[in-house]
């Protein structure tokens, strides 16, 4: 009687992650095109921006020029733009117009490493738990990437993980049999 409830139990584990595991990989075409969306709406329009004013005016836009556009662009009107002293201009909430080492997140700053900050910048995005970016010097964006093999690889683990109880109860029985 204990094991047909231990039996149960594991039925219903190894049915969760399974249901788990094909419930986030149906998921995945509309991850990567959530991940494309937030590309195309949140970096990219800045990215262009600066890319015109540079072409325009010879020169990269300085913070209040930047965060004037942004305010206006993403109608976010929470940025400060009357600091006298244009580097203290902070950002809106989640978009940061990079220019230099002090502004890049401490435990990213190896991703900045090829910067010429007289010439170069980067766009960082929040994402909640992440941030994406793009870089000027090799014209890419760092960003989540959700792909198709991520969804797969998704999917086997959470078989996986669903199967370990399997494996317990293989080795329980084995054991069982060698003991008769």
């Amino acid at each position: 009687m204990r094991n047909l409830g231990l039996i149960s139990i594991t039925l219903v584990w190894v049915a969760f992650w399974i249901y788990l595991g094909v419930g986030r990989f149906l998921d995945t075409p509309k991850q990567i095109s959530k991940d494309n969306v937030f590309k195309e709406k949140e970096i990219k329009p800045s990215v262009e921006f600066i890319k015109k004013f540079k072409k325009d005016s010879s020169r990269l836009p300085t913070n209040r020029e930047f965060y004037t556009w942004e305010r206006y662009y993403y109608k976010d009107y929470s940025s400060d733009l009357s600091q006298k002293e244009d580097s203290l201009i902070p950002g809106l909430g989640i978009l940061k117009y990079i220019r230099n080492k002090s502004e890049i997140v401490t435990n990213e700053s190896y991703k900045f490493k090829k910067a010429d900050w007289n010439k170069d910048f980067a766009i960082g995005v929040w994402r909640g738990s992440w941030e994406e970016y793009y870089f000027s010097w090799s014209d890419s964006y760092d960003t989540n990437n959700y792909s198709w093999s991520d969804g797969y690889v998704g999917l086997f683990v959470d078989i996986l993980i669903g199967l370990i109880p399997l494996l317990f109860w293989f080795i329980y029985y084995k054991r069982k049999r060698k003991a008769i």
